[in-house]
Parts: C-alpha cells; structure tokens; sequence
C-alpha cells in the first residue's frame, strides 16, 4: 500500500513590517524537525516533504517582537485546493498575524480567443493573530 506522495512544498514568508521585523521559528512534524530558522524581511524558506495520503501535521512556534504563535499548520491534499497550488502552500508572518496565501487564478484571452494566459492574484486569508 503506498503511503506516501512526493512534491509537496511547505512555504513560510516573513512580512513583517515596523519596527520589530525579524521572524523565529521552528517547525516540526512527526517526521521530520525542521529546526529553528530566522528570517528578515521579504525572506522565505520552504521545505519539500512526502506528503501522506491522507494529511501531515506541522506544528510551529512563530516568535516576533509583536508576539508569538504557537500553533498547528495543517498539509492535506484538501489544503492544497485552499492554496491554489497544486504543489505548495505558503504562510505569511504579517504585523498582526498569521495568514495562508490563496493564489487565485484569472484567465484571459485575446479578442479572438486563440490566445490564453494565466495571472495568479494573491490573496491572504486570516489564520492566527499574534499573541
């Protein structure tokens, strides 16, 4: 039986702004222990996992001069829908807290409609506020 998928991407962005503009953090699942990370802002890191069929839970302790989170990110094949990525979903650190950003897409042609492209809109939905 197999139990594992690969591809998935765990995003983590700091967008912190005001004075106090560093991000600590530390993620882990059961799997594996992402350790303690630092980032600036505009920074990102992300991580590539297997990803079970079913979910895998992240839990992180975000820490900032504002306040800190201690919470559960969630990565489930549903979650994914929630990203608009097939591929990764992205967390944003924000001045007053937590957000999952969704990418929407538009799609547009030429008057003609031979022509397609994409452009992907982001959009950020209110996860967790900063304690």
């Amino acid at each position: 039986m197999v139990t594992h998928s690969h591809g998935f991407q765990l995003e983590i962005r700091n967008e912190l702004s005001g004075r106090y503009r560093r991000l600590v953090y530390k993620c882990w699942s059961r799997d594996n222990d992402l350790g303690w990370r630092e980032n600036w802002p505009d920074q990102q890191k992300d991580w590539s996992f297997a990803m079970s069929l079913f979910h895998t839970f992240f839990y992180c302790n975000f820490h900032t001069g504002y306040g800190r989170v201690d919470t559960q990110l969630v990565a489930s094949w549903e979650m994914k829908e929630q990203c608009g990525d097939r591929s990764k979903c992205t967390w944003v650190v924000k001045k007053d807290g937590l957000y999952l950003r969704h990418w929407k897409t538009l799609f547009y042609s030429n008057k003609y409609g031979n022509e397609r492209w994409n452009e992907y809109v982001q959009h950020d939905n209110s996860f967790s506020t900063l304690l």
